[in-house]
């Protein structure tokens, strides 16, 4: 989907009339866990992209009206978003009032006002997954929810976006402790003097199955959750198994994991060669009993040294160099 310009506060309807991006209509995913009382709501709801906090949501409940809340929305004035990444995030930060609400199971739905025009009207509705969280959506095809978090006093929207830069929402979970112990173990079997190859590779096969089982259950958050899953499924055995570890790392290098960058040029490179196509940065070598180490297949002419230093990889001279000295050390008498 092309980057969709948010002008807050102006209706789809008028937004298209004026050739501008649609204006999207927040909703929150629902996936609820449990019940919630009405009570439950009330308080300061965030958004935070990479840890500064883009959108609040503020709900008061209102005396003798059970289920229904006053309050605000508030967010810049200005941005611009592909449904994932956001950018162009400028102005001053806007407050639409809450003007209806009602609360249906553990989702409260509500209606803002803009300031500016009082026929301008946004519906939106809040879940909680669990304690303390929930995800927000806008309701736009192809836009998926965005995680939002119950917070224990007031927040104010952080207003020092640097221009030119790209946000990702921030899920505020740590990263994954048993996919990490997954990865050092990967990493670990590699580094004995004595590789019995058979052994790692039946091991090898076990922490893809846990690590699909992390990814598959929605365990994995962070960048570093995502690099590494990539290593350990840059060490399958089927081209499914590289593409899938290129998917995850580029995810990584997208959570702002710029040290994925290199794992995800290596398992692209890794791929191409398993459906035997020649690798274009130079990542993948092999070695035979009293043969060279080869690169072979490489397409050298694609990817260029200065895009190479882009993504972490050694330029094709220092290549060379590994690939000799790989050798020297190899046919030691």
């Amino acid at each position: 989907m092309k980057a969709l310009e948010m002008m807050w506060g102006m209706r789809v309807s008028r937004i298209k009339s004026a050739c501008v991006t649609s204006v999207m209509t927040l909703m929150l995913g629902s996936a609820a866990v449990g019940q919630e009382t009405p009570a439950g709501f009330s308080g300061s709801w965030a958004m935070r992209l990479d840890n500064h906090i883009f959108l609040v949501v503020t709900l008061e409940s209102v005396p003798g009206n059970a289920g229904h809340f006053t309050g605000t929305l508030s967010r810049p004035q200005h941005f611009t978003t592909s449904g994932v990444a956001f950018s162009a995030i400028k102005g001053p930060t806007e407050q639409e009032a809450i003007v209806r609400s009602r609360v249906s199971g553990n989702c409260v739905s509500f209606t803002t006002r803009s300031p500016k025009d009082k026929s301008d009207e946004t519906d939106f509705q809040l879940c909680q997954t669990d304690s303390g969280r929930g995800t927000l959506k806008i309701n736009v095809p192809g836009i998926e929810a965005w995680p939002v978090s119950k917070e224990k006093a007031p927040v104010t929207v952080w207003t020092e976006w640097e221009a030119g830069r790209s946000y990702l929402p921030d899920e505020g979970y740590a990263s994954n402790p048993e996919m990490e112990k997954i990865f050092v173990e990967d990493q670990r079997v590699r580094q004995t003097d004595k590789i019995d190859w058979t052994v790692v590779e039946k091991s090898d096969a076990t922490r893809r199955v846990a690590t699909l089982k992390l990814l598959n259950e929605g365990e994995l958050h962070t960048g570093e959750d995502f690099q590494w899953a990539a290593f350990v499924f840059q060490h399958g055995d089927t081209s499914d198994d590289y593409l899938l570890a290129h998917t995850l790392a580029t995810v990584a290098v997208a959570k702002g994991q710029s040290s994925a960058m290199w794992i995800s040029a290596a398992t692209l490179d890794r791929y191409l060669q398993s459906i035997h196509q020649p690798q274009i940065f130079g990542t993948q070598f092999y070695t035979k009993p009293n043969e060279p180490t080869t690169q072979e297949p490489y397409n050298r002419g694609l990817v260029s040294d200065a895009l190479r230093r882009q993504l972490g990889v050694p330029s094709q001279a220092a290549q060379e160099q590994q690939r000799k000295q790989d050798d020297a050390e190899r046919m030691k008498p």
